[in-house]
């Protein structure tokens, strides 16, 4: 996917013809996917916390002029032409809006047998919008959603100001869609029936905001899909790769004396933990080399085993660690090999 990706897609609310645009910065977007239980691709996922959004109001829909019209001279909206001002009228003004927020892009693999492509993408969209809201305690205005790109990319953005970055805790969880899909199907009236709810209904997925759309929204046909989703997991990927290559590169950059540092990369990648961005990676302006970075936050990690035990060796870890502290910056984190280092891993949780 583009680092720097822009898609229009038309919209309707109150009858405006509105298009949505956004751009990802090449640098800072993450990259995932989701896997489900049986190895199938179920979606491809891009985050960015500062991503560009620009709304456009291109005019009604129930005219055939495009944008709108003002007076340049008196600032007044509408065809105010007068015989002494003939050319102070501007037409096709578009109005526009743009921010900075918290992004969410999602590519549905959507599977073959549904037959009606737009009913299936519209569907899990308000899905996984009501489903966001409910789990993570959102107000309906909050949280807003796209369907982009000809029907193949779903764009959720954090809409209220400042956002509350839940899009962030959805990448930073790999079981995220899980507990997604699961709220999704109970919205869906598939974990408590509803005999009255035939399609969508208001206590699922009809709303007044998305009443265009209304025709194509079927709840029955995203239910396999969202099972599927129940058992799925996040594999995200560093600088193009994925989740389990960045685990191997990791496991053959330690130190082939130190099983400690595998075993605590091992319990990294099993717990589903933000794995470091290297291992044994010298900072040259302390001369420290760390057993893995963080370099986005900048957290050393250190993997003492019991050769640490020496008190000639506790004295340049101990020097060693504190250049990095207060000479490079550094938040120096040890775990030692006797000690309950596996407990302590929680501490990790906001890397």
């Amino acid at each position: 996917m583009p680092g720097d990706f822009s898609s229009p897609f038309t919209s309707v609310p109150f009858g405006y013809n509105v298009t949505t645009h956004f751009r990802f910065e090449h640098q800072k977007q993450e990259l995932a996917t989701v896997i489900a239980e049986d190895g199938t691709k179920l979606l491809e996922i891009t985050y960015e916390d500062t991503a560009q959004i620009w709304r456009i109001n291109r005019g009604l829909r129930s005219v055939q002029e495009r944008g709108f019209k003002v007076d340049s001279a008196t600032g007044v909206w509408g065809d105010t032409r007068t015989a002494d001002r003939p050319d102070t009228l501007q037409t096709e003004v578009h109005l526009m809006v743009d921010d900075v927020c918290n992004v969410l892009l999602v590519r549905p693999f959507i599977p073959p047998q549904a037959h009606e492509a737009d009913a299936f993408l519209a569907s899990f969209q308000y899905a996984m919008e009501r489903a966001i809201q409910a789990v993570y305690k959102l107000e309906e205005n909050e949280l807003a959603s796209e369907r982009l790109g000809q029907g193949q990319y779903l764009l959720f953005w954090e809409a209220s100001e400042g956002g509350a970055g839940v899009l962030s805790q959805i990448l930073e969880n790999p079981a995220a869609f899980q507990t997604l899909a699961e709220e999704a199907l109970d919205i869906c009236h598939f974990v408590h029936g509803k005999e009255s709810c035939a399609k969508a209904c208001y206590e699922c997925l009809l709303s007044y905001r998305n009443q265009f759309d209304h025709p194509l929204l079927d709840r029955n046909i995203i239910r396999d899909y969202l099972e599927k989703l129940t058992a799925s997991t996040i594999n995200r990927h560093t600088q193009g790769i994925s989740r389990e290559e960045q685990y191997q590169q990791l496991r053959a950059q330690t130190d082939p004396k130190s099983t400690f540092e595998r075993d605590f990369l091992d319990e990294l990648y099993q717990q589903g933990l933000r794995l470091p961005d290297s291992a044994q990676e010298l900072i040259p302006d302390v001369n420290v080399k760390p057993d893995f970075i963080y370099r986005d936050a900048k957290v050393a990690i250190f993997c003492d085993g019991s050769v640490h035990d020496h008190p000639d060796q506790q004295e340049q870890d101990r020097i060693a660690r504190d250049n990095l502290r207060y000479s490079a910056g550094y938040y120096v984190r040890v775990f030692r090999y006797d000690e309950d280092w596996c407990t302590k891993l929680s501490v990790l949780n906001s890397l």
